[in-house]
């Protein structure tokens, strides 16, 4: 039986030389997505966006664009985006034809939102993924907690999402809003292993870019407990315009968490272009003695 690349990245020997790597593109940028292969090997995750306003048509092309170049599109699809539900079925019906087999299933940002659906566990208990190519699903993660939900609702909400893709034969796994602590992603992340043997978590973090973009995108997504952390960290105007990599949060998060007790990986929010990130990414991994991929 051959094995898959999500089987190989998982396997305790390959957690023992490094982590896989995946990155997030908006639907926009899939057309000019070609790294080198020693950057960024095939089979690996790239995270489509799912925003308001933007055309679902996009996703679905990028998507079927992302795996025909030998990668795995992992489309987000977030509940509040949906005007009816008929938006969503048709969604995941046009990824199934292009056999999209994995997405990232999202409440979504809108505090006001058209449809009827506002919940990811809405979308991952609804009858259209049991006759879909969907088969992994990917649920969000909050390693310094989220500011509109507290500590034990975002808890409960995760123990029924993969209670819901347990019963549905679904492979769960977790990816996170990327934040600065790398000591707190750490202890983040061996909470969730403790609490749920096996289970992969893919550790969000901020690619290549200038501190004012970091802290820029932080404030919009909601990143807020440790970019007084990030600022601290920049002293001098230099240090503010030139561009930053995320080497102090990974070391920090591999000292928090040594030895992972289960399936750890990286997940790259490029905000300064993914050329950058994927370039940094791979002269670090060499620096590290790292094989290519991981």
């Amino acid at each position: 039986m051959t094995e898959t690349s999500e089987a190989v990245a998982d396997r305790p020997s390959a957690r023992a030389v490094g982590p896989a790597m995946s990155i997030e593109l908006a639907p926009e940028q899939a057309r000019s997505f070609a790294p080198e292969v020693s950057h960024f090997p095939l089979g690996s995750r790239v995270f489509l966006t799912h925003l308001t306003g933007k055309p679902e048509a996009m996703q679905v092309e990028a998507a079927l664009r992302i795996r025909e170049k030998g990668y795995i599109a992992v489309p987000h699809l977030g509940a509040r985006n949906f005007k009816t539900e008929k938006d969503f079925v048709d969604l995941v019906a046009a990824h199934s034809r292009n056999g999209i087999t994995e997405a990232l299933f999202l409440g979504g940002n809108p505090a006001l939102f058209p449809g009827p659906m506002d919940e990811s566990a809405q979308l991952l208990a609804h009858p259209v993924l049991r006759d879909s190519t969907i088969r992994t699903a990917f649920v969000a993660g909050y390693p310094e907690g989220h500011p509109n939900i507290g500590d034990a609702d975002l808890a409960d909400a995760l123990r029924r999402k993969l209670e819901i893709c347990d019963a549905r034969s679904i492979d769960a796994r977790v990816v996170s809003q990327f934040a600065f602590d790398g000591a707190a992603m750490g202890a983040w992340a061996r909470g969730l292993h403790d609490r749920y043997p096996g289970l992969p978590v893919h550790v969000g973090l901020a690619g290549v870019t200038s501190l004012a973009k970091l802290v820029k995108f932080a404030m919009m997504c909601g990143v807020g407990p440790s970019i007084a952390a990030l600022k601290r960290s920049a002293s001098g105007l230099f240090n503010v315009i030139a561009d930053r990599n995320p080497a102090d949060v990974l070391e920090a998060m591999s000292t928090s968490y040594p030895q992972p007790a289960g399936p750890l990986h990286l997940h790259f929010f490029p905000f300064g272009g993914w050329e950058k990130t994927l370039a940094w990414y791979s002269e670090h991994r060499g620096a590290r003695r790292l094989r290519p991929g991981d």
